[in-house]
């Protein structure tokens, strides 16, 4: 996650504070990351940062992934039956509509587009760190479904982007635009179920015959 360089080790709160003033900056539609105005906001000198991070790209890196973690959780437990692979996948998808489509995670989104589109190495790790890692998160779920049996599934992260692409449609695009509102809890409820229902009948493993 991290290039840390030798040296005392940073405590625990501090290393809170300065990845949480990255995410602060950016929902504030601040564009210009840097180790000098991260320090500034969690209130630490720069060598604070630097002893747990290389540069700006690795603090970056921890930023993302320790995002991606909050949303995406950990990997699948064993569902058991249909069901419980259903109920991984609404989980799952409500904790990405709960980030991208509530007033922060919109406000960090933004900025973090426009970021990327300034400066392409830091786009090439956000996409990585975020949209492909939820990607293969979701096809995780798919891949156990179908070793138990329960699902039919030929290209695990095609199908994977594609159920996302249904949980996102044109809402979040029209939320990145301000040209809709929030949706309400019901909305997003709807929106994640109807696309799992719709994607696990479209993979029913058919029984042998």
């Amino acid at each position: 996650m991290s290039n840390a360089l030798p040296g005392r080790p940073v405590d625990p709160q501090k290393l809170e504070r300065i990845l949480d003033a990255v995410l602060e900056s950016f929902a504030e539609g601040d564009l210009h990351f840097t180790i000098e105005g991260t320090a500034r906001r969690a209130g630490v000198s720069k060598g604070t940062i630097y002893r747990h991070f290389s540069n700006a790209d690795a603090l970056l890196e921890a930023v993302l992934e320790r995002l991606y973690q909050q949303i995406a959780g950990q990997a699948p437990n064993d569902p058991g039956d249909a069901q419980g692979v259903r109920a991984q996948l609404v989980a799952l998808g409500m904790q990405l509509l709960d980030f991208l489509a509530g007033d922060q995670g919109v406000r960090i989104m933004r900025t973090v587009i426009a970021h990327g589109a300034r400066h392409p190495a830091h786009g090439e790790l956000i996409y990585r760190t975020g949209p492909i890692a939820f990607i293969r998160r979701a096809a995780e779920y798919l891949e156990q479904a179908q070793r138990l049996g329960q699902l039919k599934v030929d290209r695990p992260e095609e199908r994977a982007e594609q159920l996302i692409g249904m949980w996102k449609g044109s809402m979040v695009n029209g939320l990145l635009m301000n040209g809709r509102a929030l949706p309400d809890e019901a909305e997003k409820r709807r929106r994640v179920e109807s696309a799992v229902d719709l994607l696990l009948c479209a993979l029913k493993a058919q029984p042998a015959s």
